[in-house]
């Protein structure tokens, strides 16, 4: 794993493949592991991963962490590796990132690809919010026995096996551990200024939604879709379904943006 520094901080990236460069950034919770298990590769991509802040090996200044930060850390490893300009992709909090960087900084994103949003324009809902927050304070105090008996694990229990899952595996995540307060920070943070910032793009945009999932709701994707003109929109099975048919819709609709065929 390659090292760089953006505003004292040590983030950890890796670089694989020639090609059209092309930044896939993880969700909450995941790491360079979560594109790997994604991504199919391909001889005519670059691929660019980095461990957020918080996450894997790459340090977070918690007193300063949102949206902002995170998409100026994006454009930081462009530059650090003189690449002008890339597409970029997300998986929900990735996909969040990517939208902050694309409507901070034009000219410099190609694309996008949404994947799964956990947010829109605001903040996350109210319930998804307090089933982090008590992630958060329960990952602080040590263990998911104490996760079982707050309101969060209430609201987690009766989904799909998949959100379970994500919420019980940072328990076993050392960066989640140490960095817990990334629970209680991101989800009260909106990853735009306004819905303008979303209506002002005017690059190539494919959104990809799944039903079944609290955190990343179907009807997140359809907003995003109605205020982002031009863009496209594809349901994609959730994980539980078909993980198979999952992935493989992920670098279909990844191919497409890049106009790459297969």
């Amino acid at each position: 794993m390659r090292e760089f520094i953006h505003q004292g901080l040590k983030l950890e990236y890796e670089v694989s493949g020639t090609g059209i460069p092309f930044l896939f950034l993880h969700g909450m919770g995941g790491s360079t592991n979560q594109i790997h298990s994604t991504y199919q590769p391909s001889h005519d991509i670059q691929l660019i991963a980095m461990n957020q802040q918080g996450h894997g090996g790459s340090e977070m200044d918690r007193e300063h962490l949102d949206f902002n930060r995170l998409g100026d850390d994006a454009i930081s490893l462009l530059d650090h590796l003189h690449i002008e300009k890339a597409y970029l992709a997300g998986i929900s909090m990735g996909a969040a990132v990517s939208l902050n960087a694309a409507s901070r900084y034009h000219g410099r994103i190609m694309g996008l690809l949404l994947i799964r949003n956990a947010w829109t324009d605001k903040p996350m809902s109210d319930e998804v919010r307090t089933a982090y927050r008590d992630l958060g304070m329960s990952l602080k105090s040590g263990g998911p026995e104490a996760f079982y008996r707050t309101e969060g694990w209430n609201i987690v229990k009766e989904c799909s096996s998949y959100t379970k899952q994500a919420f019980l595996s940072p328990f076993f995540e050392p960066a989640s551990v140490k960095n817990w307060q990334k629970y209680l920070i991101l989800p009260d943070k909106a990853p735009v200024a306004s819905l303008t910032d979303l209506t002002m793009l005017n690059i190539p945009v494919t959104i990809l939604a799944n039903r079944n999932d609290l955190c990343h709701p179907y009807e997140y994707g359809e907003y995003l879709h109605t205020h982002i003109p031009g863009s496209a929109f594809v349901e994609i099975p959730d994980k539980d379904g078909d993980k198979a048919e999952h992935n493989a819709m992920i670098n279909q609709a990844l191919r497409s943006l890049l106009h790459i065929s297969t």
